[in-house]
């Protein structure tokens, strides 16, 4: 049996959060939303929480994309989980303390998804 892939979203802009939700399922993920990196933050304190990669908004209420990751990586389970920061911002600089084990930034515009696709081949590992 294939075990399939699950991605962890965090973004506050709803409509952008259900396009790629969509597009992610359409591609074969299981994917798990959250409205803000608090929310992201309180599921992955769980016993439970289990994702094979981390789909971060920038921008987002609370805690930043970058704080989110910074902390969900503190947890042991999730320190090593790919992620990727898709976002508006025109920042492109990753803080050092976050940029690491397959982080890339991509921005929110009419390459997005060709460069998740290619972030997606080269960081989650799927079973075919």
């Amino acid at each position: 049996m294939m075990h399939q892939q699950t991605l962890a979203l965090a973004d506050d802009d709803e409509l952008h959060a259900e396009l790629m939700s969509a597009w992610l399922q359409h591609q074969g993920y299981r994917v798990l939303c959250f409205a803000s990196g608090d929310e992201l933050l309180s599921w992955a304190s769980t016993p439970s929480a289990h994702a094979d990669g981390l789909v971060l908004d920038v921008d987002m209420p609370g805690r930043d994309g970058y704080q989110s990751c910074r902390e969900v990586r503190e947890i042991p389970e999730f320190a090593r989980v790919p992620a990727v920061f898709v976002s508006a911002t025109h920042q492109t600089e990753i803080p050092e303390e976050v940029a690491c084990h397959g982080v890339q930034f991509i921005r929110k515009d009419e390459r997005m998804f060709v460069q998740l696709a290619d972030w997606l081949s080269r960081n989650i590992y799927r079973e075919r």
